[in-house]
């Protein structure tokens, strides 16, 4: 099609939008409306020419990417034929309501505008949200979200111009042979499908939407595609009663505004085979006489080779007309119906007082939607409009909560002990780059690889050579299909692959699919079954993976003969979630602020570039990155990033070890220096107390200075037995020039009168060495051993060149007095980098969400993982204010102001709580926890590259205007949430 042809359509229906632009909200519609009367239904009925009122009973698929010809027959049968309604089919949002907008005014008569659409508009438009099939809706526990879907699913037809969805499946999938329904069924339980076909029924009517199950009387028991041929229900009729027909009973009782009638032969109730669709005893007799069914009758597509078995297509549109259908859903000819039906009137097969009563019920469908009022629909921000935060929260908690671990023996899931297996984790039929793996990668560190189904044995081959010596093996099991007899599209060499895996390792597999192909798989010792294949349900289960998220779903299908319907193992929640704002009761909008103040600082050159992380409740709610590494590199920043996290390194290094060594009765913070370090006796540092060094209150001077303390005979430029101590690039510092000269220059440097509050880097470079003295072990074994590892952190780390790729550690300064060079991936501070990149004041790297995942575990008062690493009490002690007479400081951990008038002004939001803890750090970052609102904030950027002397960051009070964002946003939720 021209684009001139979109274009004058997109121009005439933008042109319609101010007719609709005060269109209130849809009323609930019910099956009592559409047979009272109405004066509009009166008045409209009146002016109906014969032709006209067989037109009302027809409804045609109009596509939204048809070309100019498509269009133009549709515009046809609207003008000349009078149909009644439009199916719209495959398409993109914007086009339909353009499209239909168009279509609308040329037809005299409102046009009823339906789509099949059972699990959103996904299911028929591009670019439009993917929301689960019926089957994973079967797996909730909570039945209150398929209504909340409903009721999503009704505004989101609403805006693309729909007054009917061919919605909810009916069907109850018992026959998992069955070719066409499978995941679109609830389930195999009767009552379930009840249920819960029920919700989505009420949600989509409460929005104002017509909701039209299907297909009558039964489709899960079939063997055929009655789209191919026309599928037999065998089954007596005490069984249809009492099965098949028990949805559509409950439904019927409900309020039931449609039900689609399918082309499906059932020979206990009607002898003949004709199909349902065509049956009097079935369309009338059954569903209205017995049934009580006053709603709107529709059949299934007339193109379909099950509706046309023995008939010509005109002849079974006719057929289903007699039959009890209010609608003919695509009759293959228009024109010829039109005759074919005139005809039939003729003979007296079928009454006018029959056609006018079909008529009205079909004007009262337009009249209960709002189609007296308008027909058009608003053409403009129709994507925006689709894609709110609530809908995506919605999507989220229904993929969420139907999560279904089958199978978990020895308690596999969640992991627990991240550090003692080798972790891997293969996509087979999805790339590389994708949520499930990269979530995976969150939690811990783990080995990716991914495989096509359709690859060579060889590459399979390959595969299990590089898996060998993992005790763990997480295979998450993509592309799969609904074709049982195709085994799901699981080839023999993936499933040989797996079976090779079991005898080796511990398989835990996540099926993203129908959950009938686990039957291949019941030899493994953890099943989880995900049901979908997008981006949200392969980061969830990646997450349930690791605990997360709970897992709460029950298997909605029997599954050969391991698996029973209602199967399903709950687990609990012990690691960080990774959702939205909306799951802990904020709204996403009210967090956007966020996004211009860091891009302020890009924008005004206060960094290159930033992370910004914040954390409620257990849960992710907000992580971007904004700039680049450099003001000079094209290379965007990722969330991912490693930083240099400065004097942050002040508690996520040095005060959580003093803790556990505090913890373990090995650390007295009464006690003195020189208790602990031999080396300080002498020297007047000796007797300061380690309370005093971790408050700054102990009189050191800030730092001793590095020039006047080396010597070109110090360093050279390339590495040896004499010199092997990385500075930076080019840069070797002599063995032992830290203990030998720095720290004794420490030892020696002034002491102040104690008891005033005088920051000082020098009083963790002495508690480094009480750490290591204690310990017996170097400060950076210590902490990663007791603390990076079991909690699983993939980034935090000193000397990150020594593991992590160099393109994912952000650079600092261009050091031009020092080092002369980009620092990239050595620590910025001159004095940490002398001690060879390792210091208790600074010389560590972390990325966001590792950072994120420490202060969590301090918030949940020292658990986290499954795994408790300190008492509660032992970080209160920490974290609470030491003397507020002197300084702001807990023991280690920086604090907000103690006064709000000096918070206006200070590091924090407003609001914190007291006990909030947290530090700054020089190259631009800072983390801030607040345990009783259950807040993390973090903020990582590299303010000091190129040049350490910008300090606009701190000019324009980036941070803690960043962490006043989140608190207001806390505040306006509170003060809803009272309204």
């Amino acid at each position: 099609m021209s684009v001139r042809f979109w274009q004058v359509i997109s121009f005439f229906a933008a042109a319609l939008t101010v007719a609709c632009s005060n269109a209130q909200t849809p009323p609930k519609v019910s099956v009592n409306e559409l047979n009272s009367s109405s004066h509009w239904v009166d008045s409209v009925f009146k002016t109906l020419t014969p032709d006209q009122k067989i037109g009302q009973l027809m409804m045609v698929t109009a596509y939204s990417n048809a070309d100019r010809t498509s269009v133009s027959r549709v515009t046809e049968l609207i003008k000349y034929y009078h149909i009644g309604g439009l199916m719209m089919a495959q398409g993109g949002p914007q086009r339909q309501v353009n499209l239909v907008n168009y279509y609308q005014s040329i037809s005299s008569i409102p046009l009823f505008i339906s789509m099949d659409a059972e699990w959103g508009l996904s299911m028929r438009l591009d670019s439009t949200m993917s929301f689960p099939r019926q089957m994973t809706l079967g797996a909730l526990n909570d039945e209150k979200l398929i209504y909340e879907f409903g009721r999503e699913m009704a505004r989101q037809l609403r805006r693309v111009g729909a007054q009917m969805s061919f919605s909810p499946v009916l069907d109850i999938n018992s026959n998992q042979w069955n070719p066409v329904i499978s995941t679109r069924s609830f389930g195999c339980d009767k009552r379930e499908v009840a249920k819960r076909s029920i919700q989505y029924m009420m949600g989509l009517q409460d929005g104002g939407i017509l909701a039209c199950a299907k297909h009558f009387p039964g489709h899960g028991d079939t063997d055929d595609d009655s789209h191919k041929s026309l599928p037999s229900l065998f089954r007596s009729k005490a069984t249809l009663d009492s099965v098949e027909l028990y949805p559509y009973k409950q439904l019927i009782l409900a309020g039931l505004t449609g039900v689609m009638v399918g082309h499906i032969g059932v020979p206990a109730i009607d002898a003949s085979g004709t199909p349902a669709s065509q049956s009097y005893i079935l369309s009338s007799s059954l569903l209205k006489s017995q049934m009580g069914f006053k709603g709107l009758v529709i059949t299934d597509d007339l193109s379909m080779k099950g509706a046309n078995g023995n008939f010509s297509t005109t002849e079974s549109a006719i057929k289903s007309l007699i039959a009890g259908n209010d609608i003919l859903l695509n009759p293959e000819s228009v024109p010829a119906t039109l005759i074919g039906i005139k005809n039939a009137i003729a003979k007296k097969r079928i009454s006018w007082t029959e056609i006018d009563t079909k008529v009205r019920k079909v004007l009262s469908a337009k009249y209960i939607t709002g189609l007296n009022a308008t027909k058009f629909v608003p053409a403009k921000n129709v994507a925006a409009e689709l894609r709110t935060d609530d809908a995506r929260y919605l999507n989220y908690e229904l993929v969420k909560n139907s999560l279904t671990l089958v199978r978990n023996q020895r308690n596999l899931l969640p992991i627990i002990d991240v550090e003692k297996q080798k972790i891997a984790a293969v996509s087979i039929g999805a790339e590389l780059d994708n949520s499930f793996l990269n979530t995976l990668g969150r939690y811990a560190p783990v080995s990716k690889y991914s495989v096509w189904l359709g690859d060579e044995s060889s590459e399979y081959e390959k595969l299990y050579q590089q898996l060998a010596g993992m005790q763990t093996v997480i295979i998450g099991l993509h592309s799969i299909d609904t074709n049982v007899k195709d085994n799901f599209a699981i080839t023999e060499n993936a499933r040989k692959l797996i079976v090779r895996l079991s005898q080796t390792s511990n398989v835990i597999l996540t099926v993203f699919g129908n959950p009938y192909c686990i039957t291949n798989f019941d030899y493994l010792p953890a099943i989880l079954v995900g049901y979908d294949d997008n981006p949200n349900a392969r980061s969830l289960v990646a997450q349930a993976i690791f605990g997360g998220i709970g897992v709460s779903g029950k298997l909605p299908v029997t599954v050969g003969a391991s698996f029973k319907k209602g199967d399903g193992i709950t687990t609990n929640a012990i690691r960080l979630e990774y959702a939205m704002p909306e799951a802990v009761g904020l709204k996403s909008s009210d967090l956007i602020r966020i996004d211009s103040i860091a891009q302020d600082g890009v924008n005004k050159k206060a960094y290159p570039g930033c992370v910004v992380l914040v954390a409620k409740d257990g849960k992710v709610i907000y992580e971007k990155a904004f700039g680049t590494h450099t003001y000079d590199s094209k290379t965007a920043d990722k969330a991912s990033d490693v930083f240099d996290i400065a004097s942050i390194t002040k508690i996520a290094a040095t005060t959580v070890s003093v803790m556990r060594l505090y913890e373990q009765g090995r650390i007295d913070v009464d006690t003195t220096f020189g208790t602990y370090v031999p080396e300080a006796r002498g020297y007047n540092k000796s007797g300061i107390l380690l309370k005093n060094l971790m408050t700054h209150q102990a009189g050191l001077i800030p730092m001793v200075g590095y020039s006047t303390h080396l010597s070109s005979s110090d360093y050279q430029y390339d590495s040896s037995a004499a010199f092997p101590v990385r500075v930076a690039q080019n840069y070797y510092i002599r063995k032992g020039y830290f203990d030998r000269v720095l720290l004794p220059a420490m030892f020696a440097s002034p002491l102040h009168k104690p008891g005033k509050y005088e920051y000082s880097d020098i009083s963790m470079y002495f508690m480094q060495q009480v750490i290591q003295h204690v310990s017996g072990e170097p400060e950076q074994d210590y902490v990663k051993q007791n603390f990076y590892k079991p909690l699983g952190l993939t980034t935090m780390t000193y000397s990150p060149r020594n593991f992590l790729p160099l393109d994912r550690i952000i650079p600092t300064e261009n050091d031009k007095w020092f080092r002369h060079q980009l620092l990239q991936g050595d620590v910025h501070d001159p004095g940490a980098a002398l001690a060879g990149g390792v210091a208790g004041h600074a010389g560590l790297f972390s990325n966001a969400n590792d950072l994120a995942v420490l202060m969590q575990m301090l918030v949940n008062g020292g658990e986290y993982g499954g795994l408790r690493y300190f008492r509660p009490e032992t970080i209160k002690k920490f974290i609470a204010y030491q003397n507020t007479d002197i300084s702001r400081r807990g023991l280690g951990f920086d604090k907000p102001d103690v006064s709000m008038r000096e918070r206006s002004f200070g590091a924090t939001a407003i609001e914190v709580s007291n006990e909030t803890f947290g530090h700054t750090g020089f190259t631009g970052t800072c983390v801030w926890a607040d345990p009783q609102n259950k807040v993390i904030y973090v903020f990582l950027s590299n303010r000091v590259c190129p040049d350490a002397d910008n300090n606009k960051l701190g000019g324009m009070r980036i941070r803690p205007k960043i962490h006043q964002v989140i608190y207001d946003a806390i505040i306006k939720a509170e003060k809803s949430a009272k309204q």
